[in-house]
């Protein structure tokens, strides 16, 4: 009986001492685990806060950027709200010193319109010209050299001469002109070459012949009812980067 008690005790002491072992590997196991974990999330950790603080850095390199870029467009913008305001004063100048300088002349027909940043100026044909003629008239003349002194102090100013007809087909000229764009370009041309000859400079001006293509919409009465067709349009607009050029000189 005693043999066996002691052969029970011995076993439930193995028992337990087996147990004991099991549970300690195990621990060891799971905490092995966790140790490893651990170290793979501190490793992930890091790698995102690498990944952050470098896009980080590159939006905060994309926001500086887009600051300086819209700081360069607001300067932008207030140069060319500045050329506007000038190519408006320069418009109006020579708006006024035109009425003055044509006020001498009586029956001109002149007429000017802003339109935009353009100012078109425009003479009857027949001050300037016999009908379905080419050649300037003296009154025609005596008109240019007003033009061309008011050109001529105004250099910063490109100069589009463009020559008009009414609708009605060339007849009395049909030898010297196949159309009425034959016609209105070299009266066009014409005006050109005068006002070179009176001293405005060539690269202020160019020509075109419109025929009767751009009509000004306004009858008269009486049979010349397209009267107003017939026309020299000067058309006139500030040269932008002769006043930039010249803005940047000043300062």
């Amino acid at each position: 009986m005693k043999a066996f008690s002691k052969i029970v005790v011995m076993l439930l002491v193995g028992s337990v001492f087996l147990t004991s072992c099991v549970s300690s590997k195990k621990y060891k196991s799971l905490l092995a685990d966790k140790d490893a974990m651990s170290a793979k999330y501190e490793s992930q950790l890091s790698k995102l806060k690498k990944d952050f603080q470098d896009q980080k850095g590159k939006l905060n390199s994309k926001i500086s950027n887009l600051s300086t870029e819209l700081s360069s467009t607001k300067n932008e913008l207030m140069k060319y709200k500045n050329l506007s305001a000038e190519k408006a004063a320069a418009l109006a100048k020579m708006e006024a010193d035109i009425k003055v300088a044509f006020s001498a002349i009586d029956n001109s027909g002149l007429k000017i319109i802003q339109k935009y940043d353009k100012l078109y100026i425009s003479l009857p044909n027949r001050v300037l010209y016999k009908k379905g003629d080419d050649r300037i008239s003296k009154e025609g003349k005596v008109a240019l050299d007003v033009v061309a002194d008011i050109f001529k102090k105004n250099p910063k100013m490109d100069v589009l001469v463009e020559g008009h007809t009414d609708p009605d087909p060339v007849r009395r000229t049909r030898y010297k002109f196949k159309d009425n764009w034959g016609l209105s370009s070299a009266r066009a041309i014409n005006a050109v070459r005068y006002l070179i000859k009176q001293g405005v400079n060539g690269k202020q001006l160019s020509g075109a012949g419109r025929a009767d293509q751009y009509t000004t919409g306004e009858l008269m009465e009486g049979k010349d009812v397209h009267a107003y067709d017939r026309r020299i349009e000067f058309v006139v607009t500030p040269d932008v980067h002769k006043l930039y050029s010249i803005r940047k000189n000043i300062k």
